[in-house]
């Protein structure tokens, strides 16, 4: 099962309505960018069924429940997965999510 890596919780749930709701949304003229259902870490492929297009506060959401759906080694990279990005957001001319 391709879901096995995440822990059943709300948080999964949450995680899981996001990707579906960014799949039926028309970004046009939004910036966005693509995010890995299964992340690379967890085995996940760069495959069109394993990335949806999201905004970025949605791509940011993602990774906060990233961390709450998994435990041991999976939580732990997807802690660093998560500073990746906010250092990304610091050193980089990336779009700056902010709590808005």
């Amino acid at each position: 099962n391709a879901m096995q890596p995440f822990i059943d919780n709300k948080y999964t749930r949450i995680y899981h309505q996001i990707i579906h709701s960014a799949r039926q949304k028309d970004y046009s003229g939004i910036y966005t960018e693509i995010h890995h259902i299964i992340p690379r870490s967890m085995q996940g492929s760069n495959q069109a069924d394993n990335l949806v297009r999201m905004s970025a506060k949605e791509h940011f959401l993602c990774h906060l429940l990233l961390v709450k759906m998994t435990n041991g080694r999976a939580q732990r990279k997807m802690i660093f997965a998560l500073n990746q990005m906010l250092m990304a957001n610091q050193k980089q001319d990336r779009h700056r999510v902010t709590s808005r």
